[in-house]
């Protein structure tokens, strides 16, 4: 179903893809647009601990699933899309001048 080679390489791409969506929306969409993706990209992740939260003892491998998606792909994706999003605004604030 799901090997090793999956786990190892979802934080990987979803950085790479969430430095081109915040790079693109800090360049050409601008702040608002900016601002949207980190917000639902942050609601998604408050979904994901929500559902760790809500399971109960003797249940632990419910958690398995939400967790390799919070830390495995959302939160990473967070990060690089701020990053991302830095370097669009700068390169949008240079081309301006």
């Amino acid at each position: 179903m799901v090997d090793v080679a999956t786990f190892a390489y979802l934080p990987l791409i979803t950085l790479i893809l969430g430095t081109l969506a915040g790079f693109v929306a800090g360049r050409w969409i601008g702040v608002k647009g900016l601002l949207w993706l980190i917000g639902l990209t942050s609601a998604v992740s408050l979904a994901l601990i929500v559902a760790l939260a809500s399971v109960g003892t003797g249940e632990e491998e419910k958690a398995f699933g939400p967790f390799i998606w919070l830390t495995g792909a959302v939160l990473p994706f967070l990060l690089a899309v701020i990053v991302g999003g830095v370097g669009g605004r700068s390169l949008a604030a240079r081309a301006n001048t």
